[in-house]
């Protein structure tokens, strides 16, 4: 069954690598900065007085599993704590799908909180009740977990990415933080995408529905996004809701009772 699987996704993987070519336009690993430093042109901030995120050196497997070389890492001492990590300015062009992906994880025991937010308000004006791209919670430590989120809705933006902890149980254990990137994946047009002979798609681009036509009676259909990652969406007959997905280019694979095919399109 696993080897099954990974098939699956090395499949989904190639073919939207070919659909899509992803640039990465920031990356940060953390491997060229002093321990208990940050990275030139990062932000640390420990909004109730006290230490704050710092790089540190690798993480042992025994500890936290799946990291490697160095990290960011920050400590949570009490439940007051509240410290920032903020990155340098990134300019996302407009026209253009962006996705952020980072590695994160804990050590000690449950609930260490921490959200995301993607501003472009300068960083003295941050208060803490603005809206994040991604709130979390680690109710269990030792491993670390891949986070994506889709920045395509901040296109044509300076913005800088903030990562916070807070309201995290004060145990002593760490936030840990690694291999932060944002990829850019150019939008094809849609006089690029190749139509499969027995079936079609409309309309594309699309903003709420797409209408699946096929000689074959349809079974499914599933949304992958650019990442390989299965999206929720609603089919009704040949209709399929995609009206909740972020702009940006997906993949959507349609089964008939004669084979299943695969074809890219545009959520504005």
């Amino acid at each position: 069954m696993k080897k099954v699987l990974l098939s699956i996704v090395f499949i989904l993987l190639n073919a939207i690598s070919q659909i899509n070519a992803q640039t990465l336009i920031f990356e940060e690993k953390f491997e060229t900065t002093p321990t208990f430093q940050i990275p030139s042109g990062w932000i640390a901030i420990a909004r109730n007085g006290g230490s704050g995120w710092m790089v540190s050196s690798s993480v042992p497997s025994s500890l936290v599993g799946g990291f490697s070389g160095k990290v960011v890492s920050v400590r949570a001492s009490s439940m007051s704590d509240d410290k920032l990590l903020i990155t340098p300015l990134i300019n996302l062009q407009a026209g253009n799908s962006f996705s952020l992906n980072f590695l994160i994880g804990a050590t000690g025991s449950a609930n260490k909180h921490y959200a995301v937010y993607v501003l472009q308000s300068p960083v003295s004006s941050f208060t803490g009740t603005e809206t994040p791209a991604l709130e979390g919670n680690i109710s269990t430590g030792g491993t670390a977990v891949l986070k994506t989120i889709n920045l395509s809705g901040y296109g044509g933006q300076n913005v800088r990415v903030y990562f916070r902890m807070f309201n995290s149980s004060g145990d002593n254990g760490t936030l840990i933080l690694d291999d932060v990137q944002i990829r850019h994946q150019g939008v094809l047009g849609t006089s690029e995408i190749k139509q499969d002979s027995h079936s079609e798609i409309y309309p594309n681009p699309v903003s709420d529905d797409i209408h699946l036509k096929s000689e074959f009676k349809i079974i499914k259909a599933e949304v992958f996004d650019a990442t390989a990652r299965k999206m929720n969406t609603t089919l009704n007959n040949s209709i399929l809701d995609v009206r909740n997905l972020q702009p940006g280019t997906y993949l959507i694979n349609i089964t008939t009772t004669n084979k299943t095919y695969s074809q890219k399109f545009i959520k504005k």
